[in-house]
């Protein structure tokens, strides 16, 4: 066993032991930005329930009963360590900073409801009837620029704006919800390629300060979020401004980006029925699931270890990163930094072990997924051919 699969495998177990942890920092006062004067507002031109979210997002995920949320969807075809808002790119639009996401289902859980991560499950979507650009807080600091979803309890209403009910944010957020890249990388298109280890939010969330705006103007909801006219001095290029237009066809739900605009699928959604429910939505608590294959057991966990000794590398990397050229021995609070961050790390891979064992069963319960069936050039579907 080599030093550093020791020092992870002892950090893993303490993690595992502790499961908790917070850190307090001081909020300042965000500052006054300058949005694009946005054009008039097109209302979109479909209308659904809310239980269109069940069928929509079914081949991709599964639909839980989790008190107190409700039905909530959770995806089942994404990597140990994802986080909501990291497979895509933030565009600068007259709504603020608008987030394409690169996943075929983002089109509905990035810009309705809210995310929140859940024991056992990892990150779980609660359908909202709300469209926004993207539903996020915002953190910066020298050199850094970093966001997180809103938790549920942050809601918009109408005549108000958005409604934090009471809660303090910087509370309600967990360290290691947030996502942070170097301000020069915040523009770029594979964003995720760039995002700091988690272990990493311990110390630069200390160094940041809350930069969250999302108001009304106009009757668009704006989230104005890190001042454009700072990214375009750290990336060292003008970032374009872009307009969100409406795309009503449902069979073009990825956002489709062109020179001068967003071509977005937003269906106005109405609330529905309040005993809707998805039609192979199950109550976890209350069904006793069969144990996962060994097979996909075993590759949950093999996936999960590349994600853990990916996450450790770039982690490790950050840390060299930090020390002083010339040879020195490490002073104390550099220590202390070090071992804040290896902690967190591990406590976070812990989760991510549980809720990657957790998707293997959910799997194995579900059995083999029907295949999407593919449109042919006239719109219709295509036959699979017969071996």
């Amino acid at each position: 066993m080599t030093t550093r699969t020791f020092a992870r495998s002892v950090s893993l177990v303490f993690a595992a032991a502790l499961l908790a942890g917070c850190v307090a920092y001081e909020v300042s006062a965000p500052p006054v930005s300058r949005p694009v004067p946005p054009p008039p507002v097109s209302r979109p031109g479909v209308g659904v329930d809310i239980g269109f979210f069940y069928d929509a997002l079914d081949p991709d995920g599964d639909w839980l009963r989790i008190e107190p949320y409700g039905w909530v969807w959770v995806p089942n075809a994404v990597d140990p360590f994802w986080r909501p808002y990291t497979v895509g790119h933030w565009e600068w639009t007259d709504w603020g900073w608008t987030w394409v996401a690169a996943e075929r289902w983002g089109w509905a859980t990035y810009h309705y409801g809210r995310w929140v991560r859940v024991d056992h499950h990892g990150w779980a979507w609660i359908p909202g009837d709300v469209w926004g650009p993207a539903w996020v807080a915002w953190r910066s600091g020298p050199g850094v620029v970093g966001w997180a979803p809103l938790p549920p309890e942050a809601r918009f209403r109408a005549g108000i704006g958005l409604d934090w009910g009471g809660i303090d944010i910087d509370v309600a957020i967990h360290l290691d919800q947030w996502c942070f890249v170097d301000d020069t990388r915040f523009a770029d298109r594979d964003v995720h390629h760039y995002a700091y280890p988690v272990g990493r939010n311990t110390t630069v969330i200390r160094n940041t300060r809350d930069f969250t705006r999302i108001r009304v103007s106009e009757g668009r909801i704006v989230n104005e979020g890190i001042d454009r006219t700072e990214l375009d001095r750290a990336t060292h290029r003008s970032i374009p401004a872009r307009r969100v237009v409406d795309n009503p066809g449902s069979d073009r739900r990825r956002a489709e980006v062109t020179t001068e605009e967003i071509r977005v699928y937003r269906p106005e959604v109405r609330p529905g029925p309040s005993d809707a429910a998805p039609p192979r939505g199950r109550m976890p608590a209350e069904t006793v699931r069969p144990p996962a294959d060994p097979k996909l057991e075993n590759k949950a966990e093999r996936r999960w270890d590349r994600g853990w000794n990916k996450d450790w590398d770039k982690l490790e990397k950050l840390q060299r990163r930090d020390e002083p050229v010339a040879p020195a021995p490490p002073r104390p609070e550099t220590l202390q930094k070090v071992r804040d961050e290896n902690m967190d790390a591990a406590e976070n891979a812990y989760r991510e072990l549980v809720a990657e064992r957790e998707r293997a069963k959910r799997q194995a319960e579900r059995g083999p997924r029907k295949p999407v069936p593919k449109k042919n050039e006239k719109g219709g579907d295509k036959k699979e051919k017969t071996p």
